[in-house]
């Protein structure tokens, strides 16, 4: 997230979106991967996320906190192809420099503060437990979202 607040201020909103959605993409992976799913490769990350607690925990799914976050998370979701490639809007093509605007790179970038600040907190949670496994993405990730955010 550091990245895309950098490119915030720098007003390359295009930029800034592209980043916060690599963001939640990267805390969504490392979710699945402490609950045990396989990482998303598609930038689906948060659809895959939403699969695998619907199998491995699907009272969260209930929970508001979680429901808000695959909602936000899934707009968000799209956003790393629309930052990448020309848009036909109203039979225009624009690049993704026109599209994003200061206030659409605002929404995107608190959308995705959201998520990965609610993927941190249960992987947060996670290390707390006691496993059997000789190896936790928690730990792993908690040192690469030191580096990232």
């Amino acid at each position: 997230m550091k990245r895309a607040e950098k490119r915030f201020e720098d007003g390359e909103y295009d930029s800034t979106v592209f980043h916060a959605s690599m963001a939640v993409e990267s805390a969504a992976n490392a979710m699945i991967l402490e609950l045990g799913g396989g990482e998303a490769k598609n930038h689906k990350a948060i659809s895959g996320l939403a699969a695998v607690l619907r199998r491995v925990k699907p009272e969260l799914l209930v929970d508001d906190k979680y429901v808000q976050l695959i909602e936000k998370g899934r707009e968000i979701q799209r956003e790393v192809v629309y930052t990448r490639y020309l848009l036909k809007l109203a039979g225009k093509w624009v690049t993704p420099m026109e599209y994003y605007t200061r206030e659409k790179a605002t929404m995107v970038t608190e959308n995705a503060k959201l998520v990965v600040n609610g993927i941190k907190h249960f992987l947060g949670q996670q290390t707390k437990k006691p496993k059997n496994q000789t190896f936790r993405y928690s730990e792993y990730l908690k040192r690469d979202f030191a580096a990232t955010t």
